[in-house]
């Protein structure tokens, strides 16, 4: 795939056309071996894969099949005909066996004129059915602080995600995290497994009866206490460091170990929860739980939803919480309705109703409400027809303890979990933070809530033709009933673990057709608490300049990984745009360096973290070469040098004052 470039300014539109309808898409948080980011994307017969980035795999063909013996016509006899068709079945039996997939040793030299990662391999796996959304797990990158022992194992060999289909089905699929070859691209295919792909699908009587609306999926332990049992043990954790929950995990692993001593060489230590929902018997919820091993899901039959809910109102949205196991609030469900409701769901919480023998645990944990709309009118009103503005979209964001919500007219907001930015005295399911962002062009008259409609003074704008002509059309004709406001947005947030160990959150709001960036929202919400202020400015949305979506509308916006010194130097990160039948990237327009040093040194400090933690995710996987152990020696002693100067003093930088008496 060959992308189509344009620049605006200093970003970077990296456009890729494709073929189909694109529905919706997600950025896997687990690298490739050989370092390539993941794409997944749904389309309208399957799911497309895309590989971008790292070490090129190295170009491998199949050898050209041997022409067929022609047929004697004298002398044959059937004797010759059956060891031809003995010999045609080994041949089919070797063509299934796919050459293994080798890389090349150092990265791809990129193109000085397009100096950007390229896509190193696609693949589309055909469902025959259209795939609408498309969940990814929340994978926490390994490092010091947090070993793969503390992952379940399957997500350092296989890609496991999860799709609703049009077909009514939900269907959790795994792939290999390497990229397929060209050679196995070019083998005949196979009804069983082309790529060693796993489809695994929610049979009709166990899942909905209608198109799914939504899908998530997180993981979790097999032995889940409930908050009733082990209070305040080993998955309280919220306040402590990384390391101090990697070892109670470690603990609750071998605890789950003795006591199911025998059951699969205790391998088997952790489950997938599935949620989907869908709009039949005015809103229903269901909360699948399969068995996660090595390398593939287990499936018991007969397959049966583990919980049930029937919603209020029709879900619009149900994202499971951000924050990891072992970490309480990580199997916390966000809950948004069409009525300008959102509840939290924890599926392990004890119900509240009176307990039951063999009642399966579960409640609401929380309940956030939307602003009222305004009138459009200043007649009186009563308030029984007063209404709660939509909610288009919401993310998780502060490690879990905190939601960003979009509104319909243009207002986010903040809503914590624990309220501990905000006054006791106040409504407790109400914004702690809120602002707006400004409608794009062409609507931003039609929302009486928006500030600029708001502070807009209209008696003071000069008389022209065009003026004069909407004000006679207004006087004439009336006002329309259509809103100009947009119909469509999302809120997405990509987390980065900082040195002091709070998430600094990289908040990107997509509203109608324009996207806004907020470079790090703890740092604006510190600012609004310390001066008391109950709303955010609005200057802190940064418009994204360079998006050219042709006419098409946007389907989903995705935020990149990024590294600790990027967010230092407050580089944005890249964004994946979704359009209708393409996909985009935002990328940061490379700068030359030239001859200073200062630039080439920050460079090579990027190149020397960005191996690090290559090395460090191809150790969790087991394909670590020699190179790369010996990197990580270098680094670990490298460090403990450092520290050992900090701890001692460097006698050569001492300077002594010379006395002057």
């Amino acid at each position: 795939m060959k992308p189509i470039a344009s620049t605006a300014g200093n970003s970077t539109q990296l456009r890729y056309e494709l073929p189909h309808r694109v529905h919706d898409a997600k950025i896997y948080p687990v690298r490739a071996p050989n370092g390539s980011t993941i794409i997944l994307y749904g389309y309208d017969n399957g799911v497309g894969v895309i590989w971008r980035g790292g070490r090129p795999i190295k170009q491998t063909t199949l050898l050209p099949k041997q022409p067929a013996k022609p047929a004697k016509v004298n002398g044959t006899n059937d004797a010759i005909m059956i060891i031809d068709s003995d010999d045609e079945a080994p041949v089919d039996s070797a063509a299934e066996e796919l050459p293994k997939v080798e890389y090349e040793e150092e990265e791809e030299e990129l193109d000085p004129d397009l100096p950007y990662p390229s896509i190193l391999q696609t693949l589309r796996l055909a469902l025959n059915t259209e795939v609408l959304h498309v969940a990814v797990p929340q994978v926490p990158t390994i490092s010091t602080l947090r070993s793969s022992e503390s992952l379940p194992a399957i997500f350092n060999r296989k890609i496991v995600f999860t799709v609703a289909c049009a077909d009514y089905s939900v269907r959790i699929i795994t792939l290999p995290l390497d990229p397929p070859t060209d050679a196995a691209k070019q083998a005949p295919f196979s009804a069983k497994s082309q790529w060693g792909e796993d489809v695994v699908k929610i049979p009709v009587h166990a899942g909905h009866h209608s198109i799914p609306t939504g899908v998530s999926m997180t993981w979790t332990p097999r032995s889940e206490p409930t908050y009733e049992e082990e209070l305040g043990d080993e998955m309280e954790v919220d306040a402590g460091d990384e390391a101090l929950s990697t070892s109670r995990a470690r603990k609750s692993s071998r605890k789950q170990n003795r006591s199911r001593s025998g059951q699969d060489g205790g391998t088997e230590d952790w489950d997938l929860l599935i949620a989907s929902h869908s709009t039949e018997m005015g809103g229903l919820l269901k909360i699948w739980r399969f068995m996660l091993t090595e390398t593939a899901i287990k499936v018991v039959n007969p397959v049966r939803a583990y919980q049930t809910l029937t919603l209020r109102a029709p879900a619009t949205q149900v994202v499971f919480n951000s924050a990891s196991y072992p970490k309480r609030r990580h199997s916390q469900i966000l809950i948004i309705d069409r009525s300008g409701l959102a509840r939290v769901y924890d599926p392990f919480a004890p119900s509240t109703k009176r307990r039951r023998p063999n009642q399966e645990p579960g409640a609401y944990v929380a309940l956030f409400r939307s602003t009222f709309e305004q009138p459009k009118t200043d007649a009186p009103s009563p308030p029984i027809l007063a209404s709660r503005k939509p909610i288009l979209s919401a993310a998780w964001a502060a490690d879990g303890r905190s939601i960003v919500a979009l509104l319909a007219d243009g207002e986010w907001g903040v809503w914590d979990m624990d309220r501990s930015s905000s006054d006791s005295s106040s409504d407790p399911s109400a914004f702690t933070l809120r602002s707006y962002i400004s409608a794009p062009e062409g609507g931003r008259g039609g929302s009486p809530s928006s500030p600029k409609a708001r502070n807009s003074r209209t008696f003071l704008t000069p008389m022209t033709p065009n003026t004069r002509r909407t004000k006679e059309e207004t006087l004439f004709q009336g006002t329309t009933g259509t809103s100009s406001a947009p119909t469509r947005g999302a809120v997405s947030v990509a987390s980065l673990q900082s040195p002091s160990g709070e998430p600094e959150d990289s908040v990107i709001i997509w509203y109608g057709s324009e996207t806004y960036r907020i470079s790090n929202l703890g740092q604006h919400r510190s600012r609004a608490a310390e001066s008391g202020a109950g709303s955010l400015s609005s200057s802190i949305l940064k418009h994204i300049q360079g998006l050219a979506l042709l006419g098409e509308a946007i389907t989903s916006i995705n935020q990149f990984d990024t590294t600790s010194r990027a967010a230092r130097m407050a580089i944005p990160r890249d964004v994946l745009v979704t359009a209708e039948h393409r996909i985009m990237i935002l990328t940061q327009a490379t700068e030359t360096f030239g001859r200073d040093l200062d630039s080439v040194f920050e460079q090579e400090q990027a190149e020397e973290e960005e191996l690090r933690r290559t090395d460090q995710e191809l150790l969790a996987q087991g394909n670590l070469d020699l190179g790369g152990m010996d990197r990580l020696l270098d680094n670990m002693s490298g460090n403990l040098t450092s520290d050992r100067n900090l701890a001692l003093g460097n006698p050569r930088k001492v300077l002594f004052a010379s006395s002057t008496s």
